[in-house]
């Protein structure tokens, strides 16, 4: 038992505050909302809300539409707007299938939603002044473009997209780019989308006809659109999405590979999304940047004979049940399935990074008994500017008799909390705000405890240390338990501000081979007390479970062993101890994220035309696919392409089965 823990320690609650909240949007919500208004930014009043429209009142789906159109203060980007008429146009006079739709909203209108939404998710709050809505949408499956039906389109949703560099054009002086949406939280365009600017072809290949520098007009178009604190990855050397770009689909200007003629679309995530990794950022704007690269291809297509998309997704966090039932996982899905019915079938693909979180020591499973509770230190770091979360959940039929205690840094003299698992909708908050503990019902079904921390540095603190966790269960019946640290790292390129916390457990750890230490977590076989494991590491939505999202890991070349690949030791692993129902248990395939165990990452272009980088992870890995995908599109013949074609182009075999927990059904063909 954990030093501190024990009976009767659940008297010294003062200071802890029981709150029902509600938290039909989850605990992030509530939480983000204390922390906004202790830190003086509560002026964001505007949030992205994600929604399923239902029936009401015997409500046509088209009344549900116009009535959502038309609901005062609430705001639409063009292409939500579009897609809504396209499917408007599609509904006739029933109810034929599920829309879905993205709104920013007042936050003052998240009691009083109207009925026929049923929200899935709320996003981070943006600033939002008045805004004129934009002209109401078309029919996007009407349009009269001039894409190429037989050419596919490569696709990105990144930061940091060069979109001048030569790489990514057709001959010196055009873009290959036909549009890119450059997403910004608190900036405003007053015409295509909420939040942000889009640029399109005819203005890049204006920006290239001027001859200007290309860091100079990168400053100019990050001045207008970010602060300077924010530090966007175009104003330096070396960017993530631009790399990933030039593996997927760059090629020279000149010369003779069929890439040259693949059109782009790419949407630039905006800088404080990606560099806060915990996910709620980043998975809300990657939602709306996907639904628009969805609507950009049907508006530039000829009808609905519209060419077959390869989207590469190479940014992810570890936020949410981690299973089918994710936001993302399920929104996903949903857009694959949406973009085929409007289209008549038009293929698109989804290839999804992995994951890099392996040896991060961000997640642990269990099972309680009465004997053996789950005991955990939950080291978070010191200066960490950013919030801490761990997500915990079980089955929400177990809860019954289980305790939960969450003990301070010693040397804090805060108080312990030590409750029964608290009902959905209830929430216990350390005032300051300190931390908060709530409980959430998921949509699959699962109950969670959110545990939230705050920055150790700042305005509203935490102490920094060992919170210790505690979770005890007086039924009979074995409990099985999971437990999720969230990313709170900074990535490469950005100003430091989040430090990653990470588990730990009193037991220890084995010997790792590869890593040359004592780094890898003791096999449940020999520490049942120990639960800290590397499986489940996965980004939290490689549950999503179709064809056309294939989630990759990186693999690194054996010396001595030529065509040989093994798993990086940073790809993430799928499940096989303890999985629930809908969770990931491997990647769908891998491919290379390294050159070799001495020559870490794969080089591509930096931000500059003719400067060279070299960057590591799934995130490398992941374009790969997209290329070989892009390859396979543009030299197999529609008539000629299928599922099983597909698969013994990218893996040299058509059989997949279940995939291994690190190299899925094998690796990339060379």
């Amino acid at each position: 038992m954990l030093a501190g823990i024990g009976k009767g320690e659940g008297k010294r609650m003062t200071g802890w505050q029981r709150v029902e909240e509600g938290l039909g949007h989850g605990g992030y919500v509530a939480w983000e909302s204390a922390i906004a208004s202790a830190t003086g930014q509560a002026g964001q009043d505007h949030l992205p809300v994600f929604a399923v429209l239902q029936p009401v009142a015997g409500m046509t789906l088209a009344e549900v539409i116009d009535a959502s159109l038309a609901l005062p203060g609430v705001h639409y980007s063009r292409h939500e707007r579009d897609l809504l008429a396209t499917e408007r146009a599609l509904a006739g006079g029933g109810w034929p299938h599920e829309v879905r739709l993205v709104a920013f909203c007042p936050r003052s209108m998240l009691d009083r939603l109207p009925a026929f939404w049923r929200v899935i998710e709320v996003g981070p709050p943006v600033l939002l002044p008045q805004l004129a809505d934009p002209a109401p949408g078309e029919d996007l499956c009407a349009t009269q473009g001039d894409l190429d039906p037989r050419v596919p389109v490569a696709a990105v949703i990144d930061d940091g997209i060069a979109f001048l560099n030569a790489r990514f054009r057709s001959d010196p002086a055009h873009s290959r780019i036909r549009a890119v949406w450059l997403q910004a939280s608190n900036a405003l365009s007053a015409g295509d989308v909420v939040c942000g600017q889009v640029l399109t072809g005819p203005e890049i290949d204006a920006h290239l006809a001027t001859g200007a520098d290309e860091a100079d007009v990168y400053a100019q178009v990050n001045r207008a659109l970010y602060p300077v604190t924010d530090g966007a990855l175009t104003n330096r050397r070396v960017a993530h999405g631009t790399h990933v770009l030039d593996l997927a689909a760059g090629a020279a200007p000149l010369g003779q590979d069929p890439l040259r003629e693949v059109p782009i679309l790419a949407v630039q995530l905006p800088p404080q999304s990606v560099r806060e990794t915990a996910g709620r950022r980043l998975e809300t704007y990657l939602v709306q940047g996907l639904r628009w690269l969805l609507a950009q291809v049907l508006r530039q297509a000829q009808g609905t004979d519209v060419p077959p998309m390869v989207v590469t997704i190479s940014l992810g966090s570890l936020a949410g049940p981690g299973d089918s039932h994710a936001f993302l996982a399920d929104w996903l899905k949903h857009e694959v399935a949406r973009h085929a019915r409007l289209t008549g079938g038009a293929q698109v693909r989804l290839v999804i990074a992995y994951g890099n979180a392996r040896l991060a020591r961000l997640v642990a499973r269990g099972e309680l008994r009465r004997s053996q509770p789950m005991e955990l230190i939950w080291r978070v770091q010191p200066d960490d500017h950013t919030s801490s979360h761990l997500e915990i959940r079980t089955d929400a039929s177990m809860t019954t008799g289980l305790q939960v205690t969450l003990v301070p840094p010693p040397g804090s003299r805060l108080p312990v909390l030590e409750v029964p698992w608290p009902a959905p909708g209830t929430s216990w908050r350390l005032e300051g705000p300190v931390a908060a503990v709530s409980s959430v019902l998921d949509p699959g079904g699962t109950a969670q405890l959110h545990v939230a921390v705050a920055p150790t540095v700042g305005v509203a603190t935490a102490p920094p240390g060992g919170w210790r966790i505690a979770l005890r269960t007086t039924e009979a019946e074995p409990v099985r338990v999971t437990a999720r640290v969230q990313r709170d790292d900074t990535p490469h390129g950005y100003r430091t501000l989040g430090r990653q916390s990470w588990l730990d457990h009193p037991q220890g750890w084995d010997w790792d081979s590869d890593l040359r230490g004592y780094l890898a977590p003791r096999s449940a076989a020999d520490a049942p007390g120990c639960p800290v494991t590397r499986e489940g590491s996965s980004v939290a939505y490689a549950g999503a479970d179709d064809p056309a999202i294939l989630f990759v890991g990186a693999a690194r070349p054996v010396t001595g062993e030529p065509g040989h690949l093994r798993p990086s030791a940073y790809s993430s692993e799928g499940v096989r101890y303890l999985a629930r129902p809908g969770e990931s248990l491997g990647p769908t395939l891998a491919a290379r994220g390294d050159d070799g165990v001495m020559l870490a990452g794969r080089r591509a272009s930096g931000v500059l035309t003719g400067s060279v980088a070299r960057l590591s992870g799934t995130s490398m890995a992941a374009p790969e696919v997209a290329r070989a995908l892009l390859g396979y599109l543009l030299t197999t013949p529609a008539e000629a392409q299928s599922e099983s074609a597909e698969r013994t182009a990218l893996t040299g075999r058509a059989d997949w089965g279940t995939p291994d927990a690190r190299m899925g059904q094998g690796a990339l063909r060379a």
